[in-house]
């Protein structure tokens, strides 16, 4: 019988995350202090989504005497149903960050709750689980920028579960052949398809609560796939080769391939971390601009009582993203309608001169759609804004009842990287969002916190202060 075909890159992939040194450069540990800051402040800003709500509801019916704890609540689960539970207020508002490469965009930091829920139940040092998060990080990022999943209909968690594979595997210190194996558990078994964003809307007129577990989902089977390795079980010999492999289900071309493992190499630098974009406000990555622009030309007006007319000029990939793929862009019925409306996004900046989470609960959308600004709106495409370089730079330009026209400057976003985040900018974030359930003095523990976890042995040291002070009752909060 002759010997199966080896899987250059199920193997690329494994000799890259266990090859890859220890130890990051002062730059990159302050990367990954952004990514952790930006992370928490989401995910525990959102434990009162109904989507969380839920997700806990469902943790609760796997309690374990020894394991991870649930975010808010401290209660203590295997770390695959914490990764699932704990990353589903991460995707809660939409609001951690996002990397849009050339083959496909996501979010990576949904690797964060299952990493740490894994390196908590193994009692694994913070550094230890910082290093497996970068590895995880650099397999996600440079994937993206290699494989084009949705020309193949499928979700960008499919590539999210290699890299928390990668990354969950240094980290429990698994030999090649059980990384293999669980690359290859992970990847065959989990296809997620892109029909979660095909925007139609379920019987309550939102977006269906599985975008809320799409990522976590994936991550959490990443966490199967590497326990199940790690007891010796195997998965499909070619899993990314094979003729029904990952790649050929990707259409990933033979240069691609070539690309990909031009990259996956333990001497390459690790930088992949460094390219992921922040989100300053609570919509979709697209529409960040947008309410920049907004803000910019409302400081003009003043009054926005006095505007006649919005004009929103834009490039193809946001208007397709944020108007083309909506249901009712002008008629938005709940959060996840308005916060993926590009014309909602822009009437509520120019109307409230801010943007946070409450500018989408379903008592503001009902009284902007009843305040007839949407109604003045127009949203125009413009080849000059199109790219992701610039950010998905939108340009708002607006009318008021005397004729006088105002216009915003286009430039980048911030939190792209041509304008980034401040540690303070990060900070404000962080506070504004755990505030409102830790409290002030939580919050600010909880950042030094995080700026220490390098310097931490057990992981479960810093878990131990995510329990909300009072009680969380479960009660949706929209």
């Amino acid at each position: 019988m002759s010997s199966p075909a080896v899987d250059l890159t199920q193997a690329a992939l494994a000799r890259f995350a266990l090859g890859v040194p220890a130890g990051c450069s002062e730059a990159l540990q302050n990367e990954v202090r952004h990514v952790l800051i930006d992370s928490f402040a989401v995910a525990l800003g959102a434990l009162r989504h109904p989507a969380a709500i839920a997700g806990r509801r469902y943790g609760r019916n796997s309690q374990v005497p020894w394991g991870a704890r649930i975010w808010g609540t401290g209660e203590v689960v295997s770390p695959e149903t914490a990764a699932l539970v704990n990353g589903v207020p991460l995707r809660g508002y939409d609001f951690n960050d996002v990397y849009i490469g050339t083959g496909c965009g996501g979010h990576p930091s949904d690797i964060v709750p299952g990493l740490v829920a894994l390196a908590e139940t193994r009692h694994c040092s913070g550094q230890k689980m910082l290093d497996a998060l970068v590895v995880g990080y650099e397999v996600i990022i440079t994937m993206m920028d290699v494989i084009r999943l949705g020309a193949s209909g499928w979700d960008y968690p499919n590539i999210c579960a290699i890299g928390m594979t990668c990354a969950a595997a240094r980290l429990l210190d698994l030999d090649e052949s059980q990384t293999r194996e669980a690359l290859a558990i992970a990847v065959v078994p989990h296809f997620a398809s892109l029909e979660i964003e095909s925007g139609e809307l379920n019987a309550a007129g939102d977006l269906t609560m599985w975008k809320r577990f799409n990522g976590s989902d994936a991550i959490r089977h990443a966490i199967y796939a590497c326990l199940l390795a790690q007891a010796n079980v195997e998965g499909a010999v070619r899993p990314f080769e094979g003729n029904f492999g990952f790649l050929a289900k990707t259409a990933t071309h033979a240069e691609q391939r070539v690309a990909l493992l031009d990259q996956l190499h333990p001497s390459k630098p690790l930088n992949a971390i460094c390219r992921t974009m922040f989100k300053r406000w609570p919509v979709g990555s697209r529409g960040q601009s947008a309410i920049q622009a907004a803000l910019e030309v409302r400081g003009q007006l003043g009054d926005p009582a006095a505007i006649r007319e919005v004009r929103v000029f834009t490039g193809q990939d946001v208007h397709e993203h944020l108007v083309l793929k909506r249901s009712a862009p002008w008629a938005p019925t709940s959060r996840e309608t308005a916060d993926h409306s590009l014309p909602y996004i822009v009437a509520v900046s120019l109307l409230d001169g801010r943007v946070g989470v409450e500018s989408f609960s379903p008592e503001r959308v009902m009284q902007l759609r009843e305040n007839g600004l949407l109604d003045k709106m127009s949203v125009i495409p413009d080849e000059r804004l199109d790219g992701k370089a610039t950010g998905f730079t939108s340009r708002v330009e607006l009318t008021d009842l005397e004729g006088r026209v105002f216009t915003s400057v286009v430039k980048p976003q911030p939190g792209h990287r041509l304008a980034p985040l401040t540690d303070e900018e990060f900070e404000e974030k962080f506070v504004d969002s755990v505030t409102p359930l830790f409290g002030a003095e939580r919050a600010a523990e909880l950042i030094s916190s995080i700026a220490m976890l390098s310097r931490m042995e057990d992981v479960g040291c810093f878990t131990e202060k995510l329990v909300a002070p009072h009680p969380l009752m479960d009660v949706v909060s929209q």
